[in-house]
């Protein structure tokens, strides 16, 4: 996954956290809440959403979907249904 941030990109191969239709939670990315984020996950099909930080903590940070494309939406949800199969944390 990457999390692009202004003209910076952080790149995960895996993401720790939590994922949901209306955000995740990643620990170790400490950044202000209110920053405004755009989130593209690798996966197969991939997705793109807008966000912004809503939460930050010791633990990492919580991003809320505030845009996210019908097409998106349905690979967010095949990407959840993975990993809840996997046992992943998916909220």
């Amino acid at each position: 996954m990457e999390l692009r941030v202004g003209d910076q990109t952080l790149r995960r191969e895996q993401a720790h956290g939590n994922l949901s239709t209306h955000g995740l939670f990643l620990c170790a990315e400490q950044l202000p809440a209110g920053t405004p984020v755009h989130v593209h996950f690798t996966a197969n099909p991939p997705a793109d959403m807008d966000g912004v930080v809503r939460f930050r903590d010791a633990d990492g940070i919580g991003i809320e979907f505030t845009a996210v494309s019908e097409a998106d939406r349905r690979s967010l949800d095949a990407l959840i249904a993975e990993f809840t199969e996997n046992e992943f944390p998916a909220a």
